[in-house]
């Protein structure tokens, strides 16, 4: 069963690598509210790391760059515990992120604050 578990999960994450790689998306928080989200610009973040251009990457959304380093560990450790037959990477990310929960929501509203005041530091 965990390794269902964990190829479903693998299969979801490289998936979704694949799609942000592949297809445009829009916002729809941005498109209903007319303001950014936290997660505003990961697309076009994520693209920038896939040409090597982090600073664009960094402009586009400031957590891009970490969420791709710990999606690209993620599918390894995913890979690992698959052929391992273990299931204890999932267990150890909820463990964390219950710990550490305050954190990554200070995350959440510095990328919130940096989408939405970016537009002020454009240059005409």
């Amino acid at each position: 069963m965990n390794r269902l578990k964990n190829g479903l999960i693998l299969i979801i994450l490289i998936s979704f690598l694949c799609f942000v790689a592949i297809m445009p998306v829009t916002c729809i928080f941005k498109t209903v509210t007319g303001i950014c989200c936290p997660a505003c610009g990961m697309t076009r973040a994520f693209l920038a790391i896939f040409h090597l251009d982090f600073l664009s990457s960094i402009w586009h959304n400031i957590l891009g760059i970490p969420l791709f380093i710990f999606l690209i560990y993620s599918i390894a450790m995913l890979v690992k515990d698959f052929i391992k037959n273990r299931f204890d990477y999932i267990t150890n990310v909820l463990n964390f992120l219950t710990k550490h929960y305050i954190l990554i929501l200070i995350l959440l509203c510095i990328s919130f604050l940096f989408n939405n005041l970016k537009q002020f530091f454009l240059v005409a």
